[in-house]
C-alpha cells in the first residue's frame, strides 16, 4: 500500500474507532477531515497570514506607505509561507506541486507568491516604485493571494460548502478589511491621526461589505443543498455553535460594529483601533475554521 492509499485508510479509519462506516459515505452527509484536523490547522493559519499580510500590501498602495508594504510582505511570505510549508509534509514530493499550474489551484497559488516576493522586493527597495505600472501589478498579486485559499477550497465540487459562488467574494472583502484595520492601526502608531481618522469611512464601508457577504454566504449555502444546509446547521446547532455565536457573533460582528459606531464621523482613538483590530482578526479566523471544519460531502445515494 503506497503512502496515499494509506493516508485515505487512516483519515476514513482511524485507530479510535471514530472514522465512518463502509457505507455511510454512500447515504449521509460526511465531513472532511484533511483540510482542518491534526496538520490542516497549518492550513488554516496559512491561509489567513497570507490573507492579512497581501491585505495590508493591498490598503498601503493606495496610500505609498512604505512600512505598510514592508509588514504586509513580510507577513505573507514569513507567517504565511513557513506556516504553509509546515503542512505540505513530505518535501521530496511536495515540490511537485508547483509543476501543475494548468490543472492546480494551490501550484497557480505558489507561483503568485513567488512572484510576489520578487515583485515586492524589488518595490520595497526601489525609491520610485510607488508607480501606476507597479501598484497595478502588486494590487491585482495581492488580491490573488487574498482569494487563493478560499480558491483552492472553491473548486472542491464535492463539498457544496465550499463551491460556493459568494466564497471569493467574501475572501476579498475579508482580506481588505483586516489589511485596512492593520494599515489603520499603523498610521494610528506612528502618530498621523488625520490618516488615522480619514480611513475610518472606509472602515464602515468595509465593515458592512464584509458583514453583507457573511449574510449572502450563511443564506446561499443554507439553500443550495441538503448537504450545504447540514454544514450551516452544524454551524448554528451542531458542535460548532459556541464558535459561531462568539467567534463571528460577537467578535467579528457585534465588537467591531460598536467600535464603528464609537469613531462614526472620524474621532478615532488607537486603542480602539487595536481592540476593534484584535477583535476582528479573532473573528476572521473564527469563520475561516468554521467554513473549513463545517464543511461536508455530498452523499452518493
Amino acid at each position: 500500500m503506497n503512502d496515499k492509499h494509506q493516508d485515505l485508510v487512516e483519515t476514513m479509519f482511524p485507530s479510535d474507532g471514530s472514522g465512518i462506516k463502509p457505507y455511510e459515505w454512500m447515504i449521509s452527509p460526511t465531513r472532511q477531515r484533511q483540510w482542518i484536523d491534526d496538520k490542516g490547522i497549518f492550513l488554516w493559519l496559512a491561509f489567513f497570514f497570507s490573507e492579512i499580510g497581501a491585505g495590508l500590501y493591498f490598503m498601503s498602495l493606495f496610500y505609498s506607505f512604505r512600512p505598510g508594504i514592508v509588514l504586509g510582505w513580510l507577513i505573507t511570505l514569513v507567517l504565511g509561507g513557513l506556516i504553509h510549508m509546515l503542512y505540505l509534509g513530505n518535501p521530496k514530493r511536495a515540490w511537485r506541486m508547483i509543476m501543475k499550474p494548468n490543472t492546480s489551484e494551490l501550484s497557480r497559488g505558489i507561483w503568485i507568491i513567488g512572484v510576489f516576493a520578487v515583485l515586492g522586493f524589488l518595490q520595497i527597495i526601489t525609491p520610485g516604485g510607488f508607480n501606476m505600472v507597479f501598484n497595478f501589478i502588486m494590487g491585482i498579486l495581492c488580491l490573488l493571494i487574498i482569494s487563493h485559499g478560499f480558491a483552492t477550497m472553491n473548486v472542491v465540487r464535492a463539498l457544496p460548502a465550499w463551491n460556493s459562488t459568494i466564497v471569493l467574494p467574501l475572501s476579498i472583502i475579508s482580506g481588505i478589511w483586516v489589511g485596512h484595520q492593520l494599515l489603520q492601526l499603523m498610521f494610528a502608531i506612528s502618530g498621523n491621526a488625520a490618516a488615522a481618522s480619514g480611513m475610518e469611512v472606509w472602515a464602515a464601508t468595509f465593515f458592512l461589505a464584509y458583514f453583507l457577504c457573511m449574510l449572502l454566504y450563511a443564506w446561499g449555502t443554507w439553500h443550495s443543498s441538503g448537504a450545504a444546509k447540514a454544514s450551516i446547521q452544524r454551524m448554528l446547532e451542531g458542535d460548532l455553535k459556541q464558535i459561531t455565536y462568539i467567534g463571528v457573533g460577537v467578535l467579528a460582528i457585534l465588537v467591531p460594529l460598536v467600535f464603528t459606531l464609537i469613531m462614526w464621523g472620524g474621532d478615532t482613538n488607537g486603542f480602539l483601533i487595536f481592540l476593534r483590530l484584535a477583535s476582528v482578526c479573532a473573528g476572521d479566523l473564527a469563520i475561516r475554521y468554521l467554513i473549513m471544519k463545517s464543511a461536508v460531502y455530498n452523499p452518493l445515494i
